[in-house]
């Protein structure tokens, strides 16, 4: 068996180095690449630009306010100060007395157009705030209601200030309340459960699309090769076995490199751009970054570690390669050009079926079909990776299904390097089930 993967190593140099120099290859790989960062770049230098608020987009400047609650007249300008919204920080805020509603819109009536009343009255067992507008006014019914809304918050803090509570008693009153469920051991943060739900449905689309256009190509290459003449010629002094190693190795690596060179350049980009817009902006902090230094903290022990993010990368790249080896697996069965197309679905009914059970898995919250899905050699590349990385599953179990796809992967190369081998010179025949069995039984 040695010697006849002796020589793997040539072809393999060989085929990447022809993969690599194509210039496609080169000029998507660059061009996504820099996309990638200056796209990232550029969006973190325009959301790190802070709101401009000016008088137009809130054009509130006056408000007459007449209380006839019966409580102690409520400090708006002070509220409104407190809290983080630059739109009211220019209100000026006026209470009226001993006049009716009637006489108060009389006299608002007479003055600029950017001022309202706002009249606050009991009515039954509710109080009422009512805010009141000129017609023709520049204020819309949208501002007024969300200075109201404020407003209210502002009488709600005053009128249980008033009835003797304190004010530790009121933050606690005022706290709210956030509700949820988990399992003993589970995480119960919002973020960590959102991302531990969507991360690995993006990762997984993500590898699908990668699977079926690479294991495209090597189907391709593996079967135009065997169908032509120069097979015969690679034959006499390369081993089948090799031939077919060095090849699909060579192409899976090509993914590989390609796609970690794009996960590369977005991470300079984000890292980047956060760097380029803070010294724009000292005061901002991209909310990518912020969350994933967040994750540690929230993930799990496991997240992000450097343990886990390099098992990630070898279970992803060998499950990379079991796929590449079923297309060249399915190239290999090819003896007619034209029979290329219908032997492609060896290797993408694996994929798609393999992408849904994964993806509708955690769409759907099925722990029980994923927790089986790691340790299963053709769903376990897609989800596998990510849940080392985002924390759902530790480095020991990381190591047994990484351990279950090697070895499933080292059975799969044998099988096909010895399919290759029995069929390579059966060409312009069409190939049946039992061609293949006694192809493998030698």
């Amino acid at each position: 068996m040695k010697n006849n993967f002796r020589k793997w190593t040539d072809v393999y140099k060989f085929t990447l180095h022809q993969s690599v120099s194509k210039k496609g290859f080169q000029v998507v790989s660059i061009l996504v690449a820099l996309v990638l960062i200056a796209g990232i770049v550029i969006i973190s230098v325009f959301t790190a630009k802070p709101d401009k608020i000016d008088d137009e987009q809130f054009p509130i400047e006056k408000v007459y306010v007449l209380d006839q609650s019966g409580f102690e007249e409520t400090d708006y300008s002070s509220y409104l100060q407190r809290i983080d919204d630059q739109r009211f920080k220019h209100i000026n805020f006026e209470s009226v007395a001993n006049l009716s509603s009637e006489q108060v819109i009389e006299k608002y009536a007479k003055e600029f157009n950017n001022s309202i009343v706002v009249i606050v009255s009991v009515s039954g067992d509710r109080y009422e705030m009512e805010g009141v507008i000129k017609e023709g006014s520049p204020v819309s019914e949208w501002n007024v209601e969300i200075l109201l809304q404020m407003m209210s918050e502002a009488f709600n803090i005053n009128k249980m200030t008033q009835v003797g509570l304190t004010p530790e008693k009121l933050t606690m009153i005022m706290t709210p309340i956030v509700t949820s469920y988990s399992e003993v051991g589970q995480d119960t943060s919002f973020f960590a459960i959102m991302m531990k739900t969507i991360a690995p449905m993006l990762f997984g689309l993500v590898l699908y699309f990668l699977l079926l256009f690479h294991g495209m190509t090597i189907s391709k290459e593996v079967s135009t090769e065997k169908t032509s003449k120069l097979v015969e010629t690679l034959i006499t002094t390369v081993h089948p076995y090799a031939l077919i190693t060095g090849k699909v190795l060579a192409i899976s690596s090509v993914a590989v490199i390609q796609f970690l060179s794009w996960i590369i350049a977005g991470i300079a980009g984000l890292y980047g751009g956060n760097a380029l817009a803070r010294s724009i902006y000292p005061e901002y902090e991209s909310s990518v970054v912020t969350i994933i230094e967040m994750f540690r903290d929230t993930m799990g022990e496991t997240a992000l570690s450097i343990p886990a993010i390099i098992l990630a990368f070898i279970i992803f790249s060998v499950g990379f390669l079991f796929y590449c080896v079923l297309a060249g697996l399915a190239g290999c069965m090819v003896s007619r050009p034209e029979d290329a197309a219908s032997t492609q679905s060896l290797y993408q009914f694996p994929i798609i079926i393999s992408w849904l059970t994964c993806y509708l898995s955690s769409a759907l919250g099925r722990e029980n079909i994923i927790e089986v899905a790691r340790y299963v050699p053709f769903t376990a590349p897609f989800s596998t990776p990510i849940d080392l990385i985002v924390g759902n599953i530790g480095l020991i179990s990381g190591l047994i299904s990484a351990l279950i796809l090697i070895l499933f992967s080292i059975g799969t190369i044998v099988l096909s390097a010895r399919i290759y081998k029995g069929m390579i010179l059966y060409s312009g025949q069409k190939v049946n089930f039992k061609t293949i069995i006694n192809t493998i039984k030698g």
